[in-house]
């Protein structure tokens, strides 16, 4: 079984699209590993970044009952394949939560026997397309910037995750809370980090990813910011690389990867 690593923030413009494709190209071009990228946010962001990737299969379909099959796309040097967001998903908040939460699990066992890692990048708000993916994973992270409302937004994004554990998935695990967007000359920011530290001192990933212009980017021409061709994304790719090596630690964490369900969910 394959990890199930879903990036969550019930606070938007933390850099969460952008932390989960980054991610995704981490784990493919330099772990060398098979990356299945669930985009379940109506914007598509995710998907846009990863757009040469795309199976021609849409989120929106995993939360149906019938079995849907993902294919990583050919012609391509690094093993991704993307299964897109759109508008149709927020369809899925006014759906019974009996009937899509437990389909959007089966359908992520099934990937997670597939692919080495699947990476699932939630809406901005708590929903039930957050829950499913909470419900469904292996661990959560939690993109930060470092403002006032971002530290509230976190609070409530921890909450979240533990009732999840509590309740529903004994199996998921915080891999931690990733700094994101970091102005190291903003008062303001040093004096969040301080009360980030106070709170939640273990939780934090030690390595801050600081705004680099060369991040968005590079996305933007659709490659990782360690592809693009300029100096100034070398420092970028120095934080980045370090924040994911410590961050893919406690992903893979002390205890076991997640024996989701038993043999015969998948159908294959």
């Amino acid at each position: 079984m394959g990890h199930v690593v879903v990036f969550g923030n019930q606070k938007g413009g933390v850099g969460k699209s952008t932390l989960a494709v980054l991610y995704t190209y981490w784990l493919a071009e330099i772990r060398r590993q098979s990356v299945c990228l669930i985009d379940l946010d109506a914007q598509a962001n995710s998907s846009k970044s990863l757009r040469r990737f795309a199976t021609g299969t849409g989120a929106i379909a995993l939360f149906g009952e019938k079995e849907t099959s993902v294919e990583m796309p050919s012609g391509q040097a690094i093993a991704i394949a993307t299964v897109a967001g759109g508008k149709q998903l927020a369809d899925v908040e006014l759906a019974k939560p009996e009937v899509v939460i437990p389909a959007f699990r089966r359908q992520v066992i099934c990937l997670a026997r597939d692919f080495d890692t699947v990476v699932i990048d939630t809406p901005p708000a708590l929903g039930l397309r957050m829950s499913a993916a909470l419900i469904a994973a292996t661990a959560a992270v939690c993109p930060i910037e470092l403002e006032e409302y971002s530290i509230d937004g976190v609070t409530d994004m921890l909450k979240t995750i533990f009732g999840v554990r509590q309740r529903y998935n004994p199996r998921l695990r915080l891999a931690g809370i990733v700094l994101n967007r970091f102005n190291p000359h903003s008062l303001r920011q040093k004096s969040a980090m301080q009360e980030l530290a106070l709170n939640f001192r273990e939780f934090v990933i030690p390595a801050r990813i600081s705004i680099r212009s060369a991040i968005p980017e590079s996305l933007a021409e659709g490659l990782p910011v360690w592809q693009l061709p300029k100096s100034a994304a070398r420092a970028a790719s120095t934080e980045v690389m370090q924040a994911f090596e410590l961050l893919q630690q406690r992903v893979e964490g002390d205890g076991e990867v997640v024996r989701a369900g038993t043999g015969g969910e998948c159908g294959r």
